[in-house]
């Protein structure tokens, strides 16, 4: 295991094998120098008891005698209101969240709201409508993040995605404040995935690298950790689809989840994700599904940027040397690495955006309301969209 310590973004990391083991010592110097030992809450998924490393999570959490909070169901503006009343009522300072971007998000949005009181789902939505959560590293209700799938990043953002399925929209709680102190990435936490959970995984920390470095709010900095998630995503893509992990390639898809983390923290994410709400909310798919099925379309898309369509203003001459770098480690061209993409798809028994029944324009409607579909080098609106959509994909060049 290797502990990087604080830095500069102030989130401390620790990974490899074994890092979750040493999760009470993660705890303690997160927290600092006390006079009393935390009152930790785990918030887990409804499924923790049965994952076969639920027992080393419990036994390295044990000296700290934590309260368990099971999160049932999705990250939604009810569900988040409970768990905030529940950690209040439990009277806990630290929040230890294991499991998915679902549980992540839904302790990272408790935890933030808790902080000043019991609260009920109304005020979540405001929250989410209006404000901005700001850093207090003496708040409590501090959060340490263990994700149990890869894909996400949820532990490294500082947001956390809320689904209000009485609108159908896509919330979002937001701010420093939000974003966990500490991730533990420990690649054993990954056995027992499927290859169909997998594949969702590496599609959405795919697509969050590649849109955190094409966006139009792209920075250095989130160009480098995108770039770097999408390397490290390229890695191990055939040994997901062939289901040929081992730890050292489970560690280094962890990696490429939590560089694409750090990337949208900077970025955030753009027209991939802005499609995959409609795609989840009328569908039904799964996030990483939802986001993976159209950024095969986005890339070939967006290589075809013009002077005349570039939303850029760094240009498209800028916007072609990005989609090279990413689409280098995935097959050369970005058509190529568009085919590569849906190949994985279909070899993961996921269904490819052609052969999903969807009303096109009432995606690309839904899609292009959500402010960042329009971070997208080139500019899309609701009649680009609706072609991009329904064209089929190029299967000749699956087949090559």
């Amino acid at each position: 295991m290797s502990l990087d310590g604080t830095v500069a973004d102030g989130l401390m990391v620790a990974e490899g094998v074994g890092a979750v083991d040493d999760l009470a010592d993660v705890i303690r110097r997160v927290l600092g120098p006390r006079r009393r030992a935390p009152r930790v809450a785990q918030v887990v998924g409804p499924g923790f008891a049965g994952r076969a490393w639920a027992a080393r999570v419990t036994r390295a959490l044990r000296p700290l005698d934590p309260t368990l909070l099971v999160h049932e169901g999705p990250t939604t503006p009810a569900g988040v209101a409970a768990l905030a009343r529940r950690l209040c009522a439990a009277g806990t300072d630290t929040v230890v969240a294991v499991g998915g971007g679902t549980v992540m998000d839904a302790a990272k949005a408790a935890a933030a709201l808790a902080r000043t009181g019991p609260t009920d789902t109304d005020r979540v939505r405001q929250a989410c409508a209006t404000g901005t959560v700001p850093p207090d590293p003496d708040a409590p209700f501090q959060v340490i993040a263990v994700p149990t799938t890869a894909g996400t990043g949820a532990e490294a953002t500082p947001f956390a995605t809320l689904w209000d399925l009485d609108t159908r929209r896509k919330l979002s709680l937001t701010g420093p404040g939000v974003r966990p102190r500490a991730a533990v990435l420990d690649p054993g936490l990954l056995v027992g995935l499927g290859r169909r959970d997998l594949a969702t995984g590496i599609l959405d920390a795919l697509c969050q690298g590649a849109e955190a470095a094409w966006s139009i709010r792209s920075t250095e900095d989130s160009m480098r950790w995108g770039t770097s998630a999408v390397l490290r995503a390229a890695q191990v893509l055939d040994r997901v689809e062939d289901g040929t992990l081992d730890g050292a390639a489970r560690l280094t898809l962890q990696q490429a989840a939590h560089h694409s983390g750090r990337a949208i923290a900077l970025a955030q994410t753009s027209s991939c994700h802005a499609l995959s709400y409609p795609l989840t909310l009328r569908l039904g798919l799964s996030h990483g599904h939802a986001c993976g099925v159209t950024l095969g379309r986005l890339l070939r898309y967006n290589r075809a940027v013009s002077p005349d369509d570039c939303a850029d203003p760094r240009g498209p001459d800028h916007v072609h040397r990005v989609l090279g770098t990413l689409a280098a480690p995935l097959g050369g061209s970005p058509d190529q690495a568009a085919a590569r993409l849906e190949r994985f798809i279909a070899a993961c028994g996921l269904t490819r955006y052609d052969d999903l029944v969807v009303d096109h324009r009432a995606v690309a409607t839904d899609a292009v309301s959500y402010p960042r579909c329009h971070d997208n080098p080139r500019r899309l609106d609701q009649d680009s969209l609706s072609r991009l959509l329904g064209e089929r994909s190029e299967t000749e060049e699956m087949c090559g």
